[in-house]
């Protein structure tokens, strides 16, 4: 699964939001899920069915003691979505975790260990997260800053479409970029020299 098109299309339902926070506790088959959520059974099986033609869950037969087989639905996709919208920055990612040929398992763990090592791992997760924060509002400070600055205030629109693309695919070179923008190779290198002479210029003056 790495179509973020496609998840935020499947995912935007509330119904199927639903759907999934159900399946990633256990398997469930159409009437439970009716039942549990509170909506008609034929609501469900169309929302499964986009959910499968996704590729975000997947289903199959199992035999049952009070009548005949029943279709048992799983989630099949591992993947965190993280959208970033601040002012001067969009980001959308999706990451699959890394597959792991062997998970430690907490079987011996008693229920109140159980627990406290979660709420451990929670204290943590909130960490990362602020840091993560932190790091972002770095990142856009730096980019606001020159993008507001008295170099970019002289370039016209698609210069500083250019620049600002420039800094937020750091990772990318001119090619890549050029590529991405549809803007021509030779004309990007003019706009980023020219750019980066103004810099220069810059220095000097602040350094006299």
């Amino acid at each position: 699964m790495n179509d973020i098109d496609t998840v935020l299309s499947v995912i935007e339902n509330p119904t199927r939001r639903r759907i999934l926070m159900a399946l990633v506790r256990e398997p469930h088959y159409p009437l439970q899920l009716s039942k549990e959520l509170g909506v008609s059974q034929q609501a469900i099986m169309k929302n499964l069915d986009i959910l499968e033609r996704s590729g975000l869950v997947e289903s199959w037969k199992e035999s049952s003691d009070k009548g005949p087989f029943k279709i048992v639905y799983r989630p099949t996709s591992e993947f965190t979505l993280t959208i970033d919208l601040r002012n001067g920055m969009f980001r959308a990612t999706l990451s699959e975790p890394e597959k792991r040929e062997s998970v430690q398992k907490d079987e011996d763990m008693m229920f109140g260990e159980i627990r406290e090592s979660l709420s451990e791992i929670d204290r943590q997760i909130t960490e990362f997260d602020k840091l993560r924060e932190e790091m972002i509002e770095r990142r856009n400070m730096m980019i606001r800053s020159f993008m507001t600055g008295p170099i970019a205030s002289d370039l016209d629109y698609l210069e500083r479409s250019i620049l600002y693309e420039m800094l937020n695919s750091p990772g990318h070179d001119l090619n890549e970029v050029s590529k991405e923008m549809g803007v021509r190779e030779d004309r990007m290198k003019e706009i980023i020299n020219d750019i980066e002479c103004r810099t220069q210029e810059c220095q000097r003056r602040d350094e006299q």
